[in-house]
């Protein structure tokens, strides 16, 4: 991660100092994710290509990978046996966002726009407990997978002909549906498993930020 940072800001510097030399009429843009916090050395796994079209117009298309996996184990002092526990979640989303610029004042732009977004995940969560002397174990198993439309507003500081930063609201309404399936068993023995499936129609926003490199 460290390599893969020093990298990015390498190629952030480098358009940076080119940008002042060289005439540039970009056609396209790459996207990154920066972390919550706002670090520019941090990026949140998003990635986005888009088309710049002659009318001010955009043409966008994003990925947005995550993965998150932890483990534990804990003893009680009074009891011979462990609890260990796991858990594995990803997810997958693509999409695409036409975007338009609605107003321009210098360096900072004001972008509207409305897209497509589908993610595909799943999350494992696993737990064996032998501390009073038998062994439980359970397991949660959740695929989901959601689409929806996205409308989005935002505002573009250009640091420089080659770099942007922007800030975005996005808002969408997605279908979303699930299959909780619930398995255990008793002293190596199995339970009868248990599966509840869900779907509905959400409505959520957030706020994102991103840097890009104009190509």
């Amino acid at each position: 991660m460290k390599l893969l940072s020093s990298v990015f800001l390498s190629l952030v510097f480098c358009s940076i100092i080119y940008s002042q030399e060289i005439p540039h009429n970009p056609k396209y843009t790459l996207s990154f994710g920066i972390a919550d916090n706002f670090r520019l050395d941090k990026f949140n796994m998003d990635f986005a290509f888009k088309r710049l079209f002659d009318n001010s117009s955009q043409l966008r298309f994003f990925v947005s990978p995550r993965f998150a996996s932890n483990s534990g184990e804990s003893k009680h002092s009074d009891l011979n046996g462990v609890l260990q526990t796991e858990s594995l979640e990803y997810s997958f989303g693509v999409g695409s966002d036409y975007l338009w610029t609605l107003l321009r004042n210098n360096d900072i732009s004001l972008f509207g726009g409305a897209g497509l977004a589908f993610t595909y995940g799943n999350s494992n969560a696993q737990s064996t407990d032998n501390t009073s002397g038998d062994k439980v174990f359970k397991e949660v198993n959740k695929p989901f997978y959601n689409f929806g439309l996205r409308g989005i507003i935002g505002v573009e500081w250009m640091v420089s002909n080659k770099i942007g930063i922007h800030s975005e609201y996005v808002f969408t309404g997605s279908y979303n549906s699930d299959e909780i399936e619930h398995k255990s068993s008793f002293n190596d023995v199995p339970n009868p498993s248990v599966t509840i499936s869900s779907s509905g129609i959400s409505l959520n926003s957030k706020v994102l930020f991103g840097l890009s490199i104009y190509l």
